[in-house]
């Protein structure tokens, strides 16, 4: 079902993705590693938990996991062999040994061929997964990884190793899910409809509900579940898409303001919201090149402002509704 909001897990269900599961499987097969990125939404967690479930491989989510301990833990978890709950042994005596750990739960799971590591922003600046990475490629050379997170700049120590790291000359491929275009948008909505022949949609609709919500599958899917299976009217399905959009990107959005100048980053994200270019922002500001440059850059690395030369702008509308919900609060 196109407008279940679980993510898919079947290729049969995964709309629009085609040229990039094989894209994927290519990689795969040509003995890759592989990283998926994209922007939150776009549907990457659907394309790699398929890609799991078809080659019958491994699909972990590591959101909220921090550090190698959480990581290892987990992995020990989805290796079956046994659950950590029941090793019986207090893992903090073997703090310094999390390493051999993780390296030994990929062990477990390398019969498996692939393993998706989901969300791994969290993880992947840890100086030690990179040498567990290096020391699983250079051991099972049957195993597959496949990398996925929204975060492209928090991911760069595992993206684009430089010559200390470990990775060096290691590096995944990548590919970068893209929002949907606007045919591919309608489209989409116009199949999730399909399926519920008894809910009437017009065509105006279905185009007010890709101007309004883009081209990003998720919240299309969550536009589609309020009018087919809550049975909300158009008016109402949009404006809870972007109510329910909306708290998801505030909460992650508070995230990433923590230990930072909100007020500043907010208003930066206010000024993109409606596009501008870096002379235009720096006198909004009112800040020094520097701390604008600084800024900019970081809210680049995370996804949420766009740039093309010198042009600043952000792209999902419901993010845009985030904004102006944090700062009226």
């Amino acid at each position: 079902m196109l407008f279940d909001l679980k993510p898919k897990e079947k290729l049969k269900d995964l709309f629009g993705r085609k040229e990039d599961y094989d894209e994927l499987s290519r990689l795969i097969d040509s003995g890759s590693w592989v990283a998926v990125l994209g922007k939150r939404m776009t549907g990457k967690t659907s394309l790699i938990k398929t890609f799991a479930n078809e080659t019958k491989g491994t699909y972990i989510n590591l959101l909220g996991v921090r550090g190698l301990e959480g990581l290892a833990t987990r992995l020990l978890e989805q290796s079956r062999e046994f659950l950590v709950k029941e090793v019986g042994v207090d893992f903090k005596f073997v703090q310094a040994k999390w390493s051999r750990v993780a390296q030994d739960a990929l062990s477990m799971l390398r019969s498996k061929h692939v393993i998706v590591l989901d969300e791994i922003q969290d993880v992947a600046s840890s100086p030690y997964l990179l040498k567990v990475l290096k020391a699983s490629w250079d051991t099972y050379h049957e195993l597959r990884i496949i990398f996925s997170g929204s975060y492209i700049g928090i991911m760069r120590s595992l993206l684009d190793p430089d010559e200390g790291s470990p990775l060096y000359g290691r590096s995944p491929a990548k590919m970068v899910l893209k929002p949907f275009s606007v045919k591919d948008s309608k489209a989409f909505l116009l199949a999730g409809f399909k399926e519920h022949p008894d809910v009437n949609v017009s065509e105006d609709q279905i185009e007010e509900a890709v101007e309004k919500l883009g081209g990003y599958a998720g919240w299309l899917t969550y536009y589609g579940n309020f009018r087919c299976i809550r049975r909300m009217s158009h008016e109402r399905a949009l404006s809870e898409t972007k109510r329910e959009g909306s708290k998801i990107i505030s909460s992650e959005l508070k995230n990433f303001l923590k230990n930072r100048r909100k007020d500043l980053y907010l208003r930066a994200l206010r000024v993109c919201s409606h596009g501008a270019r870096w002379t235009e922002l720096k006198r909004e500001l009112k800040i020094n090149s520097k701390v604008l440059s600084f800024i900019l850059d970081s809210l680049k690395s995370v996804d949420l402002v766009e740039e093309e030369e010198g042009y600043y702008w952000i792209d999902d509308p419901i993010l845009k509704e985030a904004i102006k919900l944090l700062l009226v609060s």
